[in-house]
């Protein structure tokens, strides 16, 4: 006889022990209907005991839903793309499934894991994380896995992804109070350390500070490229304040990683904060209350838990396969003492 801790059972054997067929021990993993609540209870009592784990490889290679929701991002840099996975993993492990993460910087390499959990069996699904605007150039194929973009959304003239969900944020919303917010106090030489322009984000926070700044006699805005990580920020803000003799009032940085990489600078220059100069980031990170850096707050953790959703009502049927949704999410302004 088994004990539990020898070689784990099969679910033939699992069937056999619950005396019921192969079929319905899969319904009970899969968490499908059709199983009488005393079946499915026999069932999942024998799995716990002999510590039943299928094989999602097998079970995806047999067009079987395998548990697996593949997560793909670029970077890991600011805190947001860890903190948008803990929300998809906290509604992933809510169905019984686990994720599976990579991350890809590059469009090439990012293209080709894209292409590995669309067209594979690996997964059920996937869920872009802020994914590069050139990966649009590529057409979405029939029998493709359902995916969810996760802070972007295609051009409508991006060839099969009109039936792929988007979740979004508001970022014009955002930086025209953000803006208004520091001109109200006074400010009048803006200057925005913006994102990657290869993405969503980046390109509309861009656009939406020169439009807030423009909307103000007598303020000035200056975008600067190159400095969406800390590190890229402390060369370019340090490069940028012995370049102009006349230093800005304020920073609006693209993410909080970034307007810390950037109080370090001005801190080791001996500018006041806010006195001299103020700063101000984007995502509201679990550490930029404890620096008492304003900053938009983004839902990073709803962000991951609506994207799942999304994807799991496509996968359940919830959604028509030709139907698309889209969500958008406000995103309210944290005043602290960096302003």
């Amino acid at each position: 006889m088994r004990t539990i801790a020898s070689k784990p059972l099969n679910i033939i054997e699992i069937a056999k022990l619950a005396g019921v067929t192969k079929s319905t021990v899969s319904r009970v993993v899969q968490k499908q209907s059709g199983v009488a609540p005393e079946t499915r209870a026999r069932v999942e009592h024998v799995i716990r005991v002999h510590h039943y784990r299928p094989s999602v490889f097998g079970r995806g290679l047999k067009g079987a839903r395998t548990g697996l929701i593949g997560v793909l991002g670029r970077w890991m840099e600011s805190g947001f793309t860890a903190e948008i996975i803990r929300g998809i993993d906290d509604e992933v492990k809510k169905r019984g499934g686990h994720l599976w993460c990579t991350f890809a910087p590059g469009i090439d390499e990012y293209i080709d894991f894209w292409r590995s959990f669309a067209g594979g069996g690996q997964v059920d699904g996937a869920i872009l994380i802020a994914p590069p605007l050139d990966l649009y150039r590529q057409a979405v194929q029939h029998g493709d896995k359902p995916t969810v973009l996760c802070a972007s959304k295609p051009p409508s003239s991006a060839k099969g992804w009109n039936t792929t969900g988007s979740l979004t944020v508001d970022n014009q919303t955002a930086m025209r109070n953000l803006v208004g917010h520091l001109v109200a106090k006074g400010y009048r030489r803006l200057v925005h350390l913006a994102g990657p322009p290869d993405i969503l984000d980046g390109q509309e926070r861009s656009k939406a500070f020169m439009e807030s700044v423009s909307k103000h006699p007598h303020v000035t805005g200056t975008v600067l490229q190159g400095a969406w990580t800390a590190v890229l920020a402390k060369s370019v803000v340090h490069e940028y304040l012995h370049a102009h003799r006349q230093h800005p009032d304020a920073f609006v940085a693209f993410n909080d990683a970034v307007a810390l990489g950037t109080i370090e600078v001005l801190k080791s220059m001996r500018i006041g904060i806010p006195e001299e100069i103020c700063v101000t980031g984007w995502d509201d990170i679990p550490f930029s209350a404890f620096a008492g850096l304003s900053t938009v707050h983004l839902p990073m953790v709803e962000m991951g838990w609506e994207a799942a959703r999304m994807l799991f009502r496509k996968l359940d049927g919830k959604t028509r396969p030709d139907e698309a949704e889209h969500l958008t999410l406000d995103m309210p302004i944290q005043i602290r003492q960096t302003t």
